[in-house]
């Protein structure tokens, strides 16, 4: 059974940092990768999307394409995973569902106090997952830190 790692995947910089970093692992583990997008969105008090679902899945499966195409020919297995449910728990639920090893995210950054106010997944995961997490900065978060 190969080792697997879900990967959250937004386009944003960040993400893509974090699915060049799970691509490297699961060639390294002879494993394979799902790089994973959540399109629960965001929610009203009332708890009613505040963007229409079929319009959040479209983005989510152009998302995806353009994590595959980013992915090219990794020499390991890539799967796209398009999940409706908020992205703490999209990741969460496929992790569980697949038997993942790790789940990696790009982190953009934020204070603590920030993340927490805003409603951050890597947040989130840190305090909710049970599988080992990796969080991976962005190439722009790694220029500014050295």
């Amino acid at each position: 059974m190969a080792f697997t790692i879900v990967v959250g995947y937004d386009g944003s910089d960040c993400a893509k940092a974090a699915l060049d970093e799970a691509i490297g692992l699961a060639q390294k583990l002879s494993g394979k990768v799902l790089v994973t997008y959540a399109y629960g969105g965001p929610r009203s008090y009332s708890g009613a999307p505040l963007t229409p679902r079929k319009k959040l899945k479209e983005v989510g499966e152009k998302l995806l394409d353009e994590a595959l195409a980013h992915a090219g020919d990794a020499g390991t297995l890539v799967e796209p995973v398009l999940v409706d449910d908020n992205a703490t728990e999209g990741l969460l639920d496929v992790a569980r569902r697949h038997g993942a090893g790790m789940i990696v995210v790009g982190s953009r950054g934020q204070s603590p106090i920030g993340g927490m106010l805003l409603g951050s997944t890597t947040y989130k995961l840190v305090h909710s997952t049970t599988e080992p997490l990796l969080i991976v900065p962005s190439a722009r978060t790694q220029r500014a830190a050295g």
